[in-house]
């Protein structure tokens, strides 16, 4: 609480000095803040907001067919691009040129554009420049081209079209109230692009709609709305170009894709259809068994030929050494190929029968008898029979022995190159399979894009249309009256506080203790009749001296910090009030003072008088006024005289700066 005190008697005591300050501050501030809200064009805002729908998805009027691609929008956020084409310099520019931006008309408040000119028109030519336009007395309407430099531009009559600095104007007939001079100055289409595309401010309305407020402020009520009707449709007109061309140029691409595609597998298809007639692969996998299998059959039938045509060498080898031609010829039942011939088992019979007769008459009869030679020779005939059988059947296996090693040797080749065929029919088959997909793809994509294209690409809901506001945004009396007062207030108080940190008068015992080293003694009021002291002060005073003495004092010295008169008038008054208390104190009306004071006059040069009869030294500073640089340059030279400083007296002009001495 006692801080809470002392802060607000502080502030209470820098408000009651600097007041003055404060105030003149506060007309300062608060009435030119106040000019400028009263006196200040009105300036309007025209809005418009617009729901921007998103596009068609990249992979077609389907979202699920936009793929990865769609799912990681590597095509950014649509609403984001929409935006970033809102705020282009594309726009800009067109707005520049609908609105016609780049000129500016200067007249007296209340009279705009709309109300001075029936048309206005300014192309990318214009230039930094200033035009006078002046209404005649004979209704014709001067213009003078007034900055870079200096030329009549010509006279037209209200109504028709005037062209110069890149722009063309049409002027109305002057009428009661209106101005008789206006002014028109152009900017070059560059920074008129660029200015307008820091003042039209564009904003999400909400972070989850898709949902955008367009604003647009000038003093120009006519042309506010004007710009933001300009950027709406701009925006809409730019919007709809890129994504036709977008769509455009991606049916392009997928048509030229799809031709070459196309291309590309009727080639794989020619080279598929030449390698199945070469190779003459048409079911590789049924091929192959079939091939596998006929090569087993080929094989067997090849070792059991080799099998055969060994069994019958051998057998023609036996009966070339065999005496009883049956018992050489009975391995011939071994032989599948002879049992199955019917001639060849009737010759066997035949020779077993002819080989029982002959035994039956070879005990009976002589060897030399004619009929063993009968039946001999029978034998002989038919083993010969069966000889050339034998050995015609030998040189048949041999052949085919010989046609079926070839065979195997063929089909060994054809199988050591099939691998080789079979990688290079999968190859192309895959090529194709692929070529196709890929085919399959594009049209679909290409007809999605040409669906695409087909759709409209305006979704742009206009939810408000361009309007203006009811009233203007600025000036708001009230609200700036306020924020005049606010500012006047603020900038009182920093005065103040300016005031006071800037002004080096002594104003409290702390100050005057910290810039001369000794405390303030006693307070003296200069009023209207002088300078007085109380009795008590006069007493501290004397009371300070005789301490500085050390026991009692006879005479003291006062020494201003920077005014000779005040030592003078403080002198003169503490003689009074001491003479005053002494005489009280005795009971006479009139006394001596029990000590001798002295001004120190004529730059301190006293004080050595004053040292040498040991007499102590009070400084003397008034309230305000005495610096702290010269109260401490008045301490120092006393001090380096030799004086002794027993305090210091504070003249204070009014009774209510006793308290901030004290404080």
């Amino acid at each position: 609480m006692e801080r809470g005190g002392s802060f607000v008697g502080s502030w209470l005591g820098l408000v009651r000095r600097r007041w003055r300050v404060g105030l003149l501050v506060f007309v300062l501030v608060a009435g030119g803040a106040a000019a400028v809200t009263l006196l200040s064009r009105p300036i309007y805002r025209a809005e418009a907001r617009l729901r921007l729908g998103e596009p068609p998805p990249m992979g077609g009027v389907s979202p699920a067919t936009g793929g990865l691609f769609a799912l990681m929008r590597m095509g950014g956020d649509p609403f984001a691009n929409d935006l970033e084409l809102m705020s282009s310099r594309s726009v800009a520019e067109a707005v520049v040129l609908d609105a016609a931006l780049a000129v500016q008309v200067d007249a007296p408040r209340g009279w705009h554009r709309d109300s001075l000119l029936s048309s206005l028109s300014a192309t990318r030519e214009t230039g930094r420049a200033r035009f006078d336009v002046e209404w005649l007395a004979d209704g014709r309407v001067r213009v003078r081209r007034t900055a870079p430099t200096d030329s009549l531009v010509g006279d037209v009559a209200p109504g028709d079209t005037l062209s110069f600095g890149g722009m063309s104007v049409a002027f109305r007939p002057w009428r009661e109230g209106m101005p008789r001079r206006v002014r028109i100055r152009t900017l070059p289409f560059g920074e008129a692009v660029r200015r307008t595309r820091g003042k039209v401010a564009i904003a999400r309305a909400r972070r989850e709609a898709n949902v955008v407020d367009i604003s647009f402020n000038h003093w120009d009520p006519g042309l506010t709305r004007a710009v933001v009707a300009a950027v709406v449709d701009r925006f809409v007109e730019l919007r709809l170009a890129v994504h036709r061309r977008e769509s455009g140029e991606t049916v392009d691409s997928l048509r030229r894709v799809a031709l070459s595609t196309e291309r590309e597998l009727a080639e794989a298809e020619e080279a598929l259809e030449a390698l199945q007639r070469r190779a003459r692969l048409i079911a590789p996998d049924v091929q192959g068994e079939a091939f596998i299998e006929r090569y087993s059959e080929v094989a067997a039938e090849l070792e059991v030929t080799r099998v055969e045509r060994a069994g019958i060498a051998e057998l023609l080898e036996n009966v070339a050494t065999a005496r009883d031609p049956m018992q050489a010829w009975a391995g011939l039942a071994a032989f599948p190929r002879f049992l199955e011939n019917p001639t060849v088992g009737e010759l066997l019979g035949r020779l077993a029968a002819l080989q029982t007769q002959r035994a039956d008459l070879a005990w009976r009869r002589a060897a030399e008898s004619r009929a063993l030679a009968v039946l001999d020779e029978q034998i002989e005939s038919i083993d010969a029979s069966l000889r050339a059988l034998a050995e015609a059947y030998a040189s048949a296996l041999e052949r085919a022995e010989r046609e079926l090693s070839a065979r195997i040797a063929e089909m060994d080749a054809e199988l050591l190159g099939m691998p080789r065929e079979l990688i290079e029919l999968a190859r192309r088959q895959r090529q194709i399979r692929i070529l196709s997909e890929i085919l399959v793809l594009t049209e679909q994509r290409l007809r999605q894009e040409e669906l695409r294209q087909a759709l409209t690409f305006s979704n742009v809901q206009v939810i408000d249309p361009p309007a203006l506001r009811y009233r203007p945004v600025w000036p708001r009396p009230k609200l700036g009256l306020a924020i005049a007062v606010l500012l006047g207030c603020a900038f009182a108080a920093l005065g103040m506080v300016i005031g006071e940190r800037a002004d080096r008068g002594l104003r409290s015992a702390r100050q005057v203790r910290d810039a001369t080293g000794v405390p303030v003694v006693a307070v003296a009021l200069a009023g209207p009749g002088g300078l007085t002291f109380a009795a008590e002060e006069a007493l501290a005073v004397l009371a300070a001296a005789r301490a500085a003495a050390g026991g009692s004092v006879t005479a003291l010295t006062l020494a201003a910090a920077d005014e000779a008169e005040l030592a003078m008038e403080a002198a003169r008054a503490l003689s009074a009030a001491l003479a005053a208390e002494e005489a009280a104190r005795r009971g006479a009306e009139l006394g001596a003072p029990p000590v001798r004071i002295a001004p120190v006059m004529d730059r301190f040069s006293g004080a050595v008088a004053a040292v040498a009869a040991g007499a102590p030294v009070m400084l003397v500073v008034r309230h305000g006024r005495t610096t702290r640089d010269a109260a401490t340059r008045a301490a120092a030279l006393l001090r380096e005289a030799g004086g002794a400083l027993a305090g210091a007296v504070m003249v204070c002009p009014r009774a209510r700066d006793v308290g901030e001495v004290w404080s």
